[in-house]
């Protein structure tokens, strides 16, 4: 889908499988771990468990497994060159992740072209805000910056990171690897194979294609 041309003056990026190489975690794997249901999502299973102790046990799990994987992980295949590109265009960044922070920050320790400071936010699951697909984080994200949600772009490769930026009235442009049928019917106002077409679509001038 191409929308009519109009104006992107920042770009929100999902984190795991977007900017690092997606498979670094095991869904299924961290499901199995955590005794979560094969169709929940994980942060949501933990979220409605009514027993305080088991709640914060399940979370701290989660945290462990997901840092182990950030230290596996690698940047995605050009993510260091769009982000670099993006800056010296001086277009406001920012990462928006159901992730938490920690997990990030040792992620971010295995790129050698781009580092947390390339970002004018980072929203983990950590911030008191709801996560995606919950537009909550987009809204925030726009204030922070002084813009309006129509002149973000939120860019990820799952169904959650566009219905986020829907929710929030954002542009959405959905890294569709091609081996997640869930993204076929998935609504998004750009579907890209690799992160450097964000070329095509962010203009020096900051206006999409």
């Amino acid at each position: 889908m191409q929308p009519n041309a109009h104006t992107i003056r920042a770009v929100l990026f999902d984190f795991d499988g977007t900017l690092t190489m997606p498979g670094a975690l095991d869904f299924p794997g961290i499901r199995q771990q955590l005794g979560c249901p094969p169709d929940l999502p994980v942060l949501e299973f933990i979220q409605f468990i009514e027993d305080e102790h088991r709640r914060r046990t399940l979370m701290d799990r989660l945290d462990q497994i997901e840092v182990l994987a950030a230290s596996r992980s690698h940047p995605n295949a050009g993510a260091q060159e769009v982000v670099r590109w993006l800056k010296q265009r001086q277009m406001p960044l920012g990462i928006i992740t159901r992730n938490s922070r920690a997990s990030v920050a040792r992620a971010m320790a295995n790129f050698d072209d781009a580092d947390a400071a390339d970002f004018d936010l980072i929203i983990t699951r950590d911030d008191p805000l709801s996560p995606k697909p919950s537009g909550e984080g987009v809204l925030w994200a726009a204030a922070q910056m002084g813009l309006q949600t129509s002149e973000i772009l939120v860019v990820g490769d799952f169904v959650f990171d566009c219905q986020a930026g829907r929710a929030a009235g954002a542009r959405t442009a959905l890294l569709d690897h091609g081996r997640d049928p869930r993204l076929q019917a998935e609504a998004c106002d750009y579907r890209i194979r690799h992160l450097l077409e964000l070329k095509e679509i962010v203009r020096p001038n900051g206006t999409g294609r």
